[in-house]
């Protein structure tokens, strides 16, 4: 379970503070990190991975007026160490303090190097409203790294943002491998260009031209076994069961 460590709080101007808190996920797991470019596409670093328990996590605070308005600024896997209690014979005196000694994000030529799983706060924060006071947004994120942590202790680690617009671009890539063509030669709305026409073999036609094309935009050619298959009822579309709205 996430422990909070410390939580620290600077203020950066006279309207914002930034607050600071340092997390334990409870055990080492490992941290992927991607390159992020200014000049390339993003890509995944290869294993080995480094590991920690702890995370940094920034939150800046804005007042206007009354009101304070929590904004999730970013996280960071670090490395830490923490100095001795402070005992006398057998009772602590003062508790040990943390200290970070290495964030796992670092610039490059192109970019940056940053742990694969950030983008994936920054739309949590979006995705949940983006106005939250400081303990729901907290609350939040740890809830979060706390997930992402337990699936990696489970085996069936969380597919990351990056990793899920990776594998669509993908598919894409894969679909549209050999052009428009090739991804929609079998699909009967492509078939024969879109002409309203029986079912003649092409052999010895010219290809329509441009125009003849573009005045059949949005029709398409099938037999009629599949145009039987395409049949609606009108009744059964529900935008068009209440058409008082053309009054």
């Amino acid at each position: 379970m996430t422990d909070l460590l410390y939580h620290k709080i600077r203020r950066t101007d006279r309207h914002h503070v930034r607050h600071t808190y340092l997390v334990d996920v409870g055990t080492a797991i490992d941290i992927p990190l991607m390159e992020v470019s200014t000049l390339y596409e993003s890509c995944l670093l290869n294993p080995p991975c480094p590991k920690t328990r702890y995370f940094e996590i920034e939150i800046d605070e804005k007042r206007e007026g009354k009101t304070k308005t929590a904004l999730f600024h970013t996280i960071f896997p670090v490395q830490v160490k923490r100095k001795p209690d402070w005992r006398f014979l057998r009772f602590r005196i003062k508790r040990g303090s943390w200290t970070i000694t290495e964030r796992l994000n670092f610039p490059t030529d192109s970019g940056e190097i940053q742990w694969l799983y950030t983008d994936d706060f920054n739309i949590l924060f979006l995705s949940s409203g983006g106005r939250h006071d400081l303990d729901m947004l907290i609350n939040l994120i740890t809830g979060k790294l706390d997930a992402i942590a337990k699936s990696f202790n489970a085996g069936t680690i969380l597919p990351s943002e990056f990793e899920n617009q990776l594998l669509c671009r993908t598919t894409f890539n894969t679909l549209f491998s050999e052009g428009i063509d090739g991804a929609f030669r079998d699909s009967a709305v492509y078939q024969d260009w879109g002409l309203i026409e029986s079912r003649n073999p092409l052999t010895g036609r010219a290809p329509p031209s441009g125009k003849e094309i573009c005045s059949h935009h949005g029709w398409s050619n099938v037999s009629a076994e599949m145009a039987a298959r395409l049949c609606i009822d009108i009744n059964e579309i529900e935008e068009l069961r209440d058409l008082s709205w053309l009054c």
